[in-house]
């Protein structure tokens, strides 16, 4: 039988001013993290409440031995008003195989111990993901967990979250600049969502003046998302239509009946082998081509299509969209919010213009 391992005493500042808070942790490094995660706390909350933001990044695996992701959700009611609640999601990333497991696993469980005390949140409102990679090797899946919704702002649009029903939480933060930017493009346009999530693109479209808006996905569960979210913020007419379908099959269908659309917005996953897709798999770098061909037959004379991914390695195939006689433009750097510039890799986003 295995000896239990060691724990040790930190005393950790209260964030608020209050009294001192001992924690038993593991890892002696942890300590380490505690400092440099209220460091970074507490310059990142001064900036979020400069520039009026709700839900951001404060740590991303700033120490490579605790190579976690924390991010910060204030919590709104449905009608938009603060609560006055902050909580704490905490994803794992997978630690290489050259760390030894047990002490990657002491090490997550001492960043659940402390975070709450380092930022001063209830530990009730701690919600921790472990990453494993699942089958494709791009995909991540999380471990089973109970749903806790709550609603959060961005850029003063309301948005549903769940904090512990799924490994992500219905709005990907590091894309907020981006659906702001859709938004101020969207005035009088057709706007078309493609791979649409829980549909927080739309509603920035919406709310800048979209005149219609067609949302696609193929998951049942993040459409009805997408509506609730639209419904929040009172965009509920016919104008604006849900599709749950598989895009690529759409879009063959879309083109069939010449569908135009002014503004197109894609952002699809890096990988799935979803059962709803049969025996077909989607992979962005293999598959990419194919859906701008398509996009850009659906765009109008002097339409836009916003094209993002989140696959590092993301390279566009230059000569197959040059023979399609299709040129984006790589605007990556605009679209890397503030509290994601440590890892600026995060997501690469390209601008696709008709003439």
């Amino acid at each position: 039988m295995s000896a239990s391992p060691q724990t040790y005493t930190l005393m950790i500042p209260d964030a608020h001013g209050g009294k001192e808070h001992a924690v038993e942790v593991c890892e002696k490094g942890t300590e380490q993290f505690v400092a440099r995660l209220r460091k970074v706390a507490k310059e990142r909350r001064k900036w979020a409440r400069k520039e009026g933001i709700s839900c951001y990044r404060i740590y991303d695996a700033d120490l490579p031995d605790y190579a976690v992701a924390i991010d910060i959700y204030e919590g709104f009611s449905r009608e938009g008003q603060a609560l006055g609640e902050s909580y704490i999601h905490i994803a794992e990333y997978q630690a290489p195989s050259s760390v030894d497991p047990d002490r990657a696993a002491r090490r997550f469980a001492d960043v659940i111990a402390v975070s709450p005390a380092a930022l001063g949140v209830q530990s009730d409102h701690v919600f921790a993901k472990v990453r494993q990679k699942a089958k494709g090797g791009a995909q991540y899946r999380e471990a089973g967990s109970k749903n806790f919704v709550s609603y959060t702002l961005e850029d003063g649009h309301l948005f549903k979250i769940d904090l512990g029903g799924y490994l992500d939480t219905g709005i990907f933060l590091d894309h907020r600049i981006t659906r702001i930017m859709v938004g101020k493009m969207a005035k009088g346009k057709r706007f078309l969502n493609l791979f649409a999530y829980t549909g927080t693109a739309t509603v920035h479209a919406a709310a800048g003046g979209a005149v219609s808006t067609k949302t696609v996905d193929l998951s049942q569960t993040y459409l009805e998302w997408a509506q609730q979210n639209m419904a929040l913020n009172g965009f509920a007419g016919k104008e604006h239509s849900f599709v749950r379908a598989d895009v690529l099959q759409w879009l063959v269908e879309a083109l069939k009946a010449k569908e135009t659309y002014d503004l197109i917005f894609i952002d699809p996953p890096t990988f799935s082998n979803s059962k709803a897709m049969g025996k077909r798999t989607w992979d962005v770098q293999r598959d990419h081509v194919v859906v701008l061909r398509a996009v850009a037959a659906l765009l109008s004379p002097g339409g836009q299509a916003v094209f993002s991914c989140n696959l590092r390695s993301f390279k566009p195939d230059e000569g197959a969209l040059k023979e399609a006689g299709i040129v984006l433009e790589d605007i990556t750097a605009k679209t890397i919010p503030e509290d994601f510039t440590r890892n600026p890799k995060i997501h690469k986003c390209y601008l696709l213009t008709l003439p």
